[in-house]
């Protein structure tokens, strides 16, 4: 990251006994410093120089906005404080310690924005930004959405009594007037905003979204200090970072934490909600139709990032959210919205948009029941996940798997509460398993038939090539040696449950 001579001017004097002179522009325009070792007499525009004052030339070449850390003073450092910006170590000072130091300032800049690059790729997220921001400023500094709610802050609770907030996290009346006797409402300024609030200064950047429209404001709570230059611009660095937060995800702010889309994702990661989503969420219940999506890589191979994966889901379907969880993108669309456009099957167009997405990404999906009531979530999101992770066992290479196709699966696999298939087989199953081990004559296929034509002798012989005479001799011999009564609705059930769990459990080891 880029710095200026304020900011460096601000980490110097903590340490060493310094002043700053000369020119200079508030822009981030300096990398590192250069070692000056009497090698040049050209001090190039942009650039950062560190020289003990005995080295520097007598008639140098000075460009604009180039800066000096120099230690030591004499008559020849007259000439440069009048043609650039000049840091200037008046005490004693160690050439290499000072360098070190300056690097170590570059370094813990770099890693603020760093964190603040990784946390914009991965999912934005407001509040994090705010905190990160906290050490760098040595300062309380929170973010105002448009309505003046405080919904993010560097420290728990606002120790400001100037800037004192409502239970539900707005400014309270006495703020608010203050603050607007002061702010003017300046919405349209771009640059950083000194602010004198009855004695506690402020500084203040306002925050835009991608089409220019004021979104809220970042404030640094000064409290009993007093405006540094180089604050201003490094306010306006972090304004910068959180409108493309806003930008990625205008619900970050547009609603804050009391987002639709942040409620569902508290919901399926079973978090606590703020009063402002639990208000959010039982207003909305039963208002809209939506299915749960999971969403899944194809191949481990896949190189497209999940944010970005999220944004285009949400482009593709309006007022659908996504977001990422647990290796998968969680996705909530909105049906009623597919209706109104006029599809009288909703799933028609649904199928269309989403297969063209998963296979241009290299996605699959588990969709759940169609569901309004959103206090039952989690319950949905469990149905896709289940849809996802049985439809790739059983029907790998499709892309869309639906819950209602395979409900009966799930519902048979954990009815085995991880035994065998073996353990729930009926009195006498294992005689019928011997028999066809012996024989060319399949009992078990025969009952499987019968069992699958609803107990209609007619209709399983024909589709078993017999006759109807053999067959009602073959039926005999089976609930003889199950000692089942097949009229006994408990039993043919069991048995049927049975006969399921071993095609699911021969289709997995296969796998």
């Amino acid at each position: 990251m880029k710095l200026n001579a304020d900011i460096l001017y601000n980490e110097l004097k903590a340490v060493y006994k310094a002043e700053i002179v000369g020119p200079r522009s508030r822009e981030l325009h300096l990398p590192r410093p250069e070692f000056y070792m009497d090698t040049d007499e050209l001090f190039l525009s942009d650039h950062l120089y560190l020289a003990t004052v005995e080295h520097l030339p007598k008639r140098p070449r000075i460009q604009k906005d180039s800066v000096l850390v120099c230690i030591g003073e004499n008559l020849t450092l007259n000439y440069y404080k009048d043609k650039m910006c000049v840091i200037l170590i008046r005490n004693r000072a160690d050439f290499f310690k000072v360098y070190q130091f300056v690097q170590s300032v570059y370094d813990k800049y770099d890693e603020w924005d760093d964190r603040m690059l990784r946390g914009l790729i991965e999912e934005p997220n407001i509040q994090g930004i705010v905190r990160d921001a906290g050490p760098i400023f040595r300062k309380a500094v929170y973010v105002l959405d448009k309505s003046f709610r405080v919904i993010a802050g560097s420290v728990t609770q606002l120790t400001d009594s100037n800037w004192a907030v409502t239970d539900g996290g707005f400014l309270s009346s006495g703020t608010m007037s203050k603050y607007l006797s002061v702010s003017d409402l300046m919405t349209d300024r771009r640059n950083a905003i000194r602010l004198d609030i009855h004695g506690n200064k402020a500084l203040c950047v306002n925050l835009f979204n991608k089409n220019d429209q004021y979104e809220g404001c970042v404030v640094i709570s000064l409290q009993d200090g007093e405006f540094v230059d180089g604050e201003d611009r490094l306010a306006e660095h972090l304004a910068e970072c959180l409108q493309l937060a806003i930008a990625k995800d205008p619900q970050i702010i547009n609603g804050a934490e009391a987002s639709m889309k942040r409620v569902l994702r508290s919901l399926v990661q079973e978090l606590p909600l703020s009063q402002s989503q639990r208000l959010l969420l039982t207003g909305s219940n039963r208002q809209t139709a939506y299915r749960c999506i999971c969403l899944r890589y194809t191949s481990s191979y896949n190189q497209l990032p999940m944010a970005y994966i999220c944004d285009i889901f949400e482009d593709t379907f309006a007022d659908s959210y996504a977001f990422v969880h647990d290796n998968d993108i969680v996705a909530f669309v909105n049906f009623d919205t597919l209706r109104a456009a006029g599809a009288s099957d909703p799933r028609i167009p649904f199928n269309q948009k989403l297969g063209e997405l998963l296979r241009s990404m290299g996605l699959c999906a588990g969709i759940s029941n169609e569901f309004s009531d959103l206090f039952n979530v989690k319950v949905y999101y469990q149905q896709s996940l289940s849809a996802v992770e049985n439809g790739l066992l059983l029907a790998a290479g499709e892309q869309l798997y639906y819950f209602e196709s395979y409900a009966l699966t799930e519902m048979i696999i954990n009815s085995l509460g991880g035994l065998p298939v073996e353990t729930y087989y009926p009195s006498g199953f294992a005689t019928l398993l011997s028999h066809d081990q012996e024989s060319d004559i399949s009992y078990l296929e025969t009952l499987k038939t019968f069992l699958d034509e609803n107990l209609s002798y007619t209709a399983a012989a024909r589709k078993l090539y017999i006759h109807r005479s053999t067959l009602i001799d073959r039926i005999a011999r089976i609930e003889r040696d199950l000692g089942i009564d097949f009229s006994d609705p408990d039993k043919r059930l069991q048995l049927e449950m049975v006969l399921k769990a071993m095609d699911i459990e021969a289709v997995l080891s296969s796998k």
